[in-house]
């Protein structure tokens, strides 16, 4: 199977992304620049705009963006500051990462949209995909800027964190702790820079060769190893997922949230909260998937595929939210 993955990609995505797709930079308000990619489709019907997750880099999303671009989307994928190709607001331990404010990835998001987006989509209709630490900077989107998209997936949103066994008292008080020690900029408890590891079995992953595939290319450019997160950013995602709950009625646009049964990395009682909270929400469970659900097994991976382009197919032949 991972041969036959290889040989799929080789065959496939390889030509795609040498032929179709452009890497590009924008500059955020703040003088960051931010690196992205797009590809335009000759027949597009619509513009898809991709988040990723905490860590993540635009080679985690090859295979997605691919299936994107074949169904008929141009797709437009950000890489947020401190992640792939995009720049740091400073070198923090070890590749780690860091924001003060879950803004400064929502100001990345905009001027992404404005300086690229907006420019180069053909039907000038845009939906959203965001996957995790994504998911909650697209609900935050989606709940501010309604305006902005026709509808959005979220798939394993991070809408409540999950510490374990840690209890929500402690890790409020590592949070005062660490800004009376001014040590915002250094890794949490937990989080470390990366070790070159395989780790599949304790991966969010359930397919080995799409892991293996991911995890070389860490291996292989030293930009796509970051891999813990700091004090700092810690108390800006708890602060974000708790906003992305509490305003989820502001939302105006139809969201297909996808939630992963087996999800160790975020806590799905955030997501259920969230589409109680929304009549715009639509939820979707996938069982037998880990937090990575487009890395899942091959039944679970193609139904969510085939349940994310028909809710966006849905979306393309009407005007209406």
């Amino acid at each position: 199977m991972i041969r036959k993955y290889a040989e799929w990609i080789e065959e496939n995505v390889s030509p795609w992304l040498r032929d179709e797709v452009k890497q590009v930079t924008v500059t955020a308000s703040d003088g960051i620049r931010i690196n992205g990619y797009y590809a335009l489709h000759p027949a597009e019907k619509a513009s898809v705009l991709m988040i990723h997750g905490f860590c993540e880099f635009f080679g985690k999303y090859h295979e997605m963006a691919y299936r994107f671009w074949q169904a008929g989307y141009s797709v437009f994928f950000i890489e947020l500051r401190g992640h792939g190709k995009s720049e740091r607001t400073a070198q923090y331990e070890q590749g780690g990462v860091h924001v003060d404010s879950f803004s400064e990835y929502i100001d990345d998001v905009r001027s992404f949209i404005d300086q690229v987006v907006e420019p180069e989509t053909v039907t000038g209709d845009l939906f959203l995909f965001a996957h995790s630490m994504g998911g909650a900077v697209g609900a935050l989107l989606l709940e501010e800027y309604p305006s902005f998209f026709r509808c959005g997936v979220l798939s394993s949103p991070m809408l409540k964190m999950d510490f374990g066994r840690v209890p929500e008292m402690a890790v409020r008080a590592m949070a005062v702790y660490s800004n009376l020690r001014n040590i915002t900029e250094k890794y949490a408890p937990g989080q470390h820079s990366f070790t070159g590891e395989y780790l599949f079995d304790d991966s969010s992953a359930l397919s080995e060769e799409r892991y293996m595939y991911q995890f070389d290319q860490r291996l292989q450019d030293p930009d796509y190893r970051t891999w813990g997160g700091t004090f700092g950013w810690v108390r800006a995602a708890r602060e974000a997922s708790r906003q992305a709950v509490k305003n989820a009625g502001h939302l105006k646009v139809t969201v297909l949230l996808c939630q992963a049964g087996k999800d160790t990395v975020v806590d799905n009682a955030g997501q259920n909260e969230f589409a109680l909270l929304s009549d715009h929400v639509v939820l979707r469970r996938y069982e037998n998937a880990r937090h990575e659900i487009y890395n899942a097994g091959d039944e679970e991976r193609e139904k969510y595929y085939k349940d994310i382009l028909t809710f966006f197919g849905s979306f393309c032949s009407r005007k209406g939210g």
